[in-house]
């Protein structure tokens, strides 16, 4: 055998066996893997589906033209959301890395993955400030009378209050508003006046709740997907039972056909406005999650074989259908304020906006349910 052959063998040899040794490391350290299909179908439900919904639409819809909004959102769905949702995962299934080693596909974009991680933290630390004062809300909820349902004394320096499901009385003038309103507004946020009378000191049942917040998330992703993916059942389907008995209940109470017209209402002048599909845009982002790296996370933790196709498409259609049931829901509850409140138009119910609309519309509408109180005393 000539010299030159017999070194060639030699170098193959020693390729085979380091390419053996680095595909038996790399099994050795094997992303784990959900422990079904399932579970990727529900995380993913349960970070699309939350605070863009529940909130954030019906608020934006409410803004860019009502019913007309539709029109621009569902385009943008189709074009971008659907498409975007579904190049994350697959993104993620096929590389098994997160959204900061995928990008070694292209080194350059690297410094997107960082990013994504460093928003998602930021809104991280938002949403379990939110998540914080639903646990405040449960505690307060365990009282034999729910303290959003009745009129403080205290808040009478403030704006006359009427009681939840009450209308407001004869003769009482001035800036009128609900009890749920005045209770998140005054007793859970203890909102100053402004940034003249100082910072102040933490609250301390707050904090207490905020602290539970972190202790729950950190239970939840203790054990990674093992952890996670069983909770996702949960995060997922609870939300739902819960949304669809306050949807009953805000379709029922009076007034709320006004509410619901006023959300639906099209201003066809809208859709000729850049700033009604650029918030078209924004929301499909928010809402599906897109962009922020956690889909292309849970992708990565799937079998190679997932359906992620049917599994992209179902998720994004349900979550238009809940922005849709949660619009329905608020406006309902706004409609039966403003007729609480002897208002006749239902915009001068909603004054702040923000996160506080679903914090006030969501507990006023348990107030008025039959049996509101989790336990009573």
């Amino acid at each position: 055998m000539a010299p030159n052959q017999e070194k060639n063998d030699i170098e193959k040899t020693d390729n085979k066996s380091k390419n053996n040794k680095i595909s038996k490391e790399d099994r050795s350290v094997e992303r784990p893997k959900w422990d079904n299909q399932l579970e990727f179908l529900m995380s993913c439900i349960a970070t699309s589906v939350g605070l863009g919904n529940v909130w954030r639409f019906p608020f934006v819809a409410y803004e860019n033209g009502g019913g007309a909004f539709l029109i621009p959102y569902i385009i943008v769905l189709l074009v971008i959301g659907k498409p975007m949702y579904f190049l994350e995962t697959v993104l993620g299934q096929f590389s098994s890395s997160n959204c900061v080693k995928i990008w070694a596909l292209s080194p350059a974009m690297k410094g997107t993955g960082y990013a994504q991680a460093l928003g998602s933290s930021y809104v991280l630390s938002y949403y379990v400030s939110i998540i914080a004062l639903c646990l405040y809300y449960l505690a307060m909820s365990f009282k034999s009378t729910l303290p959003w349902s009745v009129c403080n004394p205290e808040w009478d320096r403030y704006e006359n209050c009427v009681p939840s499901g009450q209308p407001a009385p004869t003769g009482m003038t001035g800036n009128l508003s609900s009890s749920a309103e005045l209770y998140f507004t005054q007793t859970v946020l203890r909102q100053s006046n402004g940034i003249d009378d100082g910072i102040g000191a933490p609250l301390w049942d707050l904090t207490l709740c905020l602290l539970a917040s972190w202790i729950i998330i950190f239970v939840i992703v203790a054990r990674g997907v093992k952890s996670s993916g069983k909770a996702a059942y949960f995060l997922a389907l609870f939300p739902y039972i819960i949304m669809f008995i306050l949807f009953i209940r805000a379709v029922t109470l009076p007034g709320a056909g006004k509410g619901i017209l006023f959300f639906i209402t099209p201003d066809w002048n809208k859709i000729f406005e850049i700033s009604v599909w650029y918030a078209a845009v924004t929301q499909v982002s928010f809402s599906l999650s897109v962009c922020s790296g956690s889909l292309i996370m849970f992708a990565s933790y799937n079998g190679f074989s997932q359906n992620v196709y049917r599994d992209s498409m179902i998720v994004t259609t349900l979550d238009t259908f809940t922005s849709l049931i949660s619009g329905i829901t608020i406006f309902g509850v706004l409609g039966n304020l403003a007729e609480q409140l002897q208002y006749d138009d239902v915009s001068q119910v909603i004054g702040s906006g923000g996160a506080s609309l679903a914090f006030v519309s969501y507990p006023d509408a348990i107030a008025q349910s039959p049996v509101p109180q989790v336990k009573t005393e």
